[in-house]
């Protein structure tokens, strides 16, 4: 799974210099359209399962996302999945190590609700169903070592917009050709904030013995409903005259479940650098 994660990072790249480098000379309003998102992500995630152990354990993940969206004068839409893997480790008395894969799904659909100065700033407002799922494998909890989790909320989310154009220079970006002509920049905020959350893992720690190979991973895990998660992100798009953008994503979530007995803390810290191939 590893070797999967990291060719999506390295066919990301490659993607994002091509696509980059294939710039046109003709003048264009890219601001709204329908748009292909292919990213690579750095996700320095922390975790603390109360069901098996108190600690924190912290690390980071490597792994891809694809997004299809669109965006136009009134409406935000868009869906994305993503693929990360890693290995979080905390140290007491010995080293610690969990190894975990996780699968992020995200749904928004926002309306523009205000805007200014024809529409160079505006606020749009709307529902946002985001999720991950996950496999974590923690050898030193021998029968308790591996967990399956989904995490799924529906949030009420508000995005706050700011574009702005400059006259671009001929010249380069490290290896990358920049023809002349007026650019457009687009940066964002936007806030979710829970109005239904689910957790669905083990109601406590697995105690089945998994050396035969028979045991049923799933059969002690249960649907909660409750607790607490926060999501926030801030986006930096770069238009080029191709119509193809650039974007820079920082992303925080964290989430805390219902259950006092067997709670489950988690945070992670995302950056994602990925190419925006224009559609229309």
């Amino acid at each position: 799974m590893k070797r999967v994660s990291y060719g999506i990072v390295i066919f990301s790249f490659f993607l994002f210099v091509q696509l980059s480098a294939q710039e046109k000379s003709n003048q264009a309003d890219f601001r709204y359209g329908k748009y292909f998102n292919v990213a690579a992500l750095l996700d320095y995630q922390s975790s603390r399962d109360f069901g098996v152990s108190p600690l924190v354990y912290r690390g980071f993940h490597y792994g891809g996302m694809a997004e299809l969206g669109f965006e136009g004068p009134r409406w935000d839409i868009s869906v994305d999945g993503g693929l990360g893997v890693g290995e979080s480790s905390v140290t007491k008395v010995a080293i610690f190590n969990s190894e975990s894969t996780v699968f992020y799904y995200n749904a928004r659909f926002l309306r523009k609700i205000w805007d200014k100065d024809e529409g160079k700033l505006d606020f749009r407002a709307g529902l946002h169903l985001g999720g991950y799922a996950a496999q974590r494998v923690t050898p030193a909890f021998l029968n308790a070592s591996l967990v399956w989790e989904s995490i799924n909320t529906l949030f009420a989310s508000g995005k706050l917009s700011w574009r702005l154009s400059h006259t671009q220079s001929a010249g380069k970006f490290l290896f990358i050709r920049q023809r002349e002509g007026l650019r457009h920049i687009k940066l964002s905020t936007q806030l979710s904030l829970p109005l239904l959350n689910s957790v669905w893992r083990p109601d406590y720690a697995y105690i089945d013995d998994f050396s035969d190979g028979d045991a049923d991973v799933f059969a002690n895990n249960k649907l909660n409903f409750g607790g607490l998660r926060l999501h926030w992100r801030s986006d930096a798009y770069y238009y080029l005259l191709n119509g193809n953008a650039l974007r820079l994503t920082y992303l925080w979530d964290a989430q805390r479940s219902a259950n006092a007995i067997n709670r489950l803390e988690l945070a992670h810290h995302q950056m994602v650098l990925g190419i925006m191939i224009r559609l229309n």
